[in-house]
């Protein structure tokens, strides 16, 4: 018997059929159905209203106090638009004025947002309104002394300056960090190039990998930060592939993330008995770019077998970007791992970006990789280092006969929001 499958892409899905018998495995989230506008602010009022581990903002804010509230940056799909005027409806409850309230494009490297993506991740009201400004994580920054692990601290200046500080953003599944969410807001988020160096050359320990928080050094050094750094209050939300929400939670920078890991494994945790010999990784929703769409490679290769394939399916809307560009990627991603660790120690690559090069670089000499991308050819995906086939159905049935007739095939159509579990 033949199987179909559809894996979600873009704003359509693809297609794969295959014997019945071949599938190993095909991990569904187990969600909730899809809420309207005014649940997924309910479910924000709600968890806003019921902190975890800290008194409700009532209780934190005075009229008069300063208030710093982070927000991510396009690279997460918080949707800041729909969280924010819960939030800012609580914040004029307590008496505080516009003017009072500064909200921080939590950006740590990457690129500094336009006042037209400002309006797209906050909302054009937000923005007409309030004084929304881009971090700057080299200039303007405060010290704020050392981590236990030696980190240095340097923090945004209005955040340290701040008398609240309040941050917006998502739990989800991160191969550095364990989950995304939490005290990242803080590192790398709102922090100086120094810290988010310091913090992410952490990232060759073994317990740094997806779904590992506690004991995970990267994870346990960022919630030092930002507890140095004073981060008040958290309202993370929980979203479905479609970017909506179905779940959040506020509070505690540690406490409040950890019911929202609780939460967000319920949904995306997928347990498999045996790994597969070719494994299919959907990138939805963080799909947009190829660095972006890697992270669905990290849920995929500890279901895969050693030296077996992993099919990347991933849009890419972006595009391909320059010939150097993706050459410069391939060149860091061939290196032995330990290699390029000790670049990265050496400050010879930078950090930030390096540590998720390292993560890729574990994969690349595990597994051969395969995109699935209509905005790459097969000579720019070669510029990085992978494979590239038309559709799924044919890398899927090519990557089995290479693999011979007892090959088995596992399916994780969500696999950028996917965490391994034991």
């Amino acid at each position: 018997m033949k199987r179909t499958m559809t894996i979600p892409y873009g704003d359509g899905q693809k297609r794969l059929g295959v014997a019945d018998s071949v599938v190993l495995f095909s991990v569904e989230p187990k969600l909730p159905p899809r809420p309207s506008l005014g649940q997924e602010q309910d479910e924000v009022r709600r968890a806003v209203s019921n902190p975890i581990g800290t008194p409700g903002l009532r209780g934190l804010l005075r009229p008069q106090h300063k208030v710093a509230v982070l927000v991510d940056d396009f690279t997460r799909p918080t949707p800041a638009y729909k969280v924010l005027p819960v939030l800012l409806e609580t914040l004029a409850a307590a008496g505080l004025a516009e003017e009072n309230v500064t909200i921080i494009i939590a950006r740590g490297t990457h690129r500094r947002l336009s006042r037209a993506d400002m309006e797209q991740k906050v909302g054009q009201e937000v923005v007409e309104r309030f004084e929304v400004k881009n971090h700057e994580n080299d200039t303007d920054l405060v010290a704020l002394g050392e981590s236990k692990r030696g980190t240095p601290v340097w923090i945004n200046r209005t955040v340290a300056e701040a008398d609240v500080r309040i941050a917006v953003g998502s739990v989800c599944a991160h191969p550095v960090a364990g989950y995304g969410g939490g005290a990242k807001i803080v590192v790398p988020g709102v922090a100086g190039v120094q810290t988010i160096h310091a913090n992410h050359s952490l990232c060759d320990h073994p317990n740094v990998t997806i779904g590992v928080t506690d004991g995970n050094p990267v994870r346990e050094d960022m919630e030092d930060v930002a507890r140095i750094a004073r981060l008040d209050f958290i309202v993370n939300t929980i979203l479905n592939p479609h970017k909506e929400i179905i779940r959040a939670v506020a509070g505690d920078v540690v406490e409040a993330h950890r019911e929202g890991v609780k939460l967000y494994s319920e949904i995306y945790g997928a347990k498999t008995v045996a790994p597969a010999d070719v494994v299919v990784v959907g990138a939805s929703p963080r799909d947009a770019t190829f660095g972006h769409a890697t992270f669905a490679l990290y849920a995929g290769v500890s279901m895969a077998k050693p030296g077996g394939t992993l099919i990347l399916v991933a849009p890419c809307t972006e595009g391909a970007g320059d010939k150097a560009g993706r050459e410069r990627f391939r060149e860091l991603a061939a290196m032995a791992p330990a290699e390029l660790m000790a670049l990265i120690r050496k400050g010879e690559v930078s950090a930030s970006g390096g540590a998720f090069d390292y993560c890729y670089a574990r994969a690349l000499n595990r597994n051969r990789i395969v995109l699935v991308s209509e905005n790459y050819s097969e000579p720019e995906a070669r510029d990085l280092g992978v494979g590239h086939a038309s559709s799924v159905q044919v890398a899927a049935d090519n990557a089995l006969a290479e693999m011979g007739p007892d090959a088995s095939l596992g399916v994780l159509p969500v696999a950028g929001l996917t965490v391994p579990q034991q």
